[in-house]
C-alpha cells in the first residue's frame, strides 16, 4: 500500500468521526461562520501549546541565570495569555462591526433604489444591442448573491486581519512587558512563600515547630557589662 492509499484511507476515516461531521454540517451552514471560527481556533490552540511549551522552557532553562528566569517565564506567560485573550476578543469584537463597516463602504449596493436603477439601465442595454433582456427579478437575486459573498469575503479578512495582526502585534507586545513585571513578582512573592522566605521584619516560621526566626534586635553595650 503506497502513502497516497494510506492517506486517502486516513482522511475517509477522520471524515467519518463526530466531531468532523458537526464541522461539516456547520460549512454546509453557514461557510464563512464556520471557515472564521475553525481559523481562529486553530491559531488560538497553536498559541497555547506553544505558550506552555515556552513557559517549560524558560522555566528548565540552566543557560539563562536563575535571578533572571523568573522574568523571562513571567514574560513568555504574559504573552502567551495576552496573546490567546486578545485575539479571541477582537475576534468577537469585529464580528459586531464588519457588516457595518463593509455597508458603510459599499453603500450603493445596499441602496435598494440605485440597485434598482442599475438593473433598469443594465436592461435597456441589452434591448439596445438588440439582445434578450434578462428578468429584473432574476438579475435582483445575482447582485443579491454577490454581494453576500463579498460581504463573506470581507468579515473573514477583516475579523482574522484584527485578531492575528492588531491583537498579535500591536496589542499584545504594548502591554505584555508592564504586566509581566507584575506577574513577575506575583512569581517571586509565591517562591518565597513556599520556601518559608517572608518579608524583612516579619517573622519567619521554620518547618521545625520549636523554632522561630525573629528579627535580630540591637543590644545595649551595657547588657554585655552587666552579664
Amino acid at each position: 500500500m503506497n502513502v497516497s492509499e494510506l492517506s486517502s484511507k486516513a482522511i475517509g476515516y477522520t471524515t467519518k468521526v463526530k466531531p468532523m461531521k458537526w464541522l461539516r454540517k456547520q460549512f454546509a451552514k453557514n461557510y464563512e461562520d464556520a471557515l472564521a471560527w475553525t481559523t481562529v481556533g486553530s491559531i488560538v490552540a497553536k498559541d497555547g501549546v506553544g505558550c506552555a511549551m515556552y513557559v517549560y522552557q524558560s522555566k528548565h532553562n540552566k543557560k539563562i541565570p536563575e535571578e533572571r528566569r523568573r522574568f523571562v517565564t513571567a514574560t513568555d506567560l504574559t504573552n502567551g495569555g495576552l496573546m490567546i485573550v486578545a485575539q479571541i476578543a477582537l475576534f468577537l469584537g469585529m464580528r459586531k462591526f464588519s457588516e457595518p463597516i463593509f455597508n458603510g463602504i459599499f453603500k450603493k449596493l445596499s441602496n435598494t433604489k440605485i440597485v434598482n436603477e442599475y438593473v433598469s439601465r443594465f436592461r435597456m442595454l441589452q434591448h439596445a444591442n438588440g439582445e434578450e433582456s434578462s428578468r429584473k427579478l432574476t438579475l435582483l437575486k445575482e447582485i443579491a448573491k454577490y454581494k453576500d459573498k463579498g460581504l463573506d469575503t470581507f468579515k473573514f479578512i477583516l475579523d482574522l486581519s484584527a485578531a492575528t495582526i492588531v491583537a498579535k502585534r500591536i496589542v499584545v507586545p504594548f502591554i505584555a512587558i508592564p504586566l509581566a513585571s507584575k506577574v513577575e513578582k506575583n512569581m517571586e512573592r509565591k517562591a518565597k512563600l513556599k520556601e518559608g522566605i517572608q518579608d524583612t521584619n516579619t517573622q519567619v516560621v521554620s518547618s521545625n515547630p520549636t523554632m522561630t526566626h525573629r528579627p535580630a534586635t540591637a543590644v545595649h553595650p551595657s547588657w554585655f557589662k552587666n552579664n
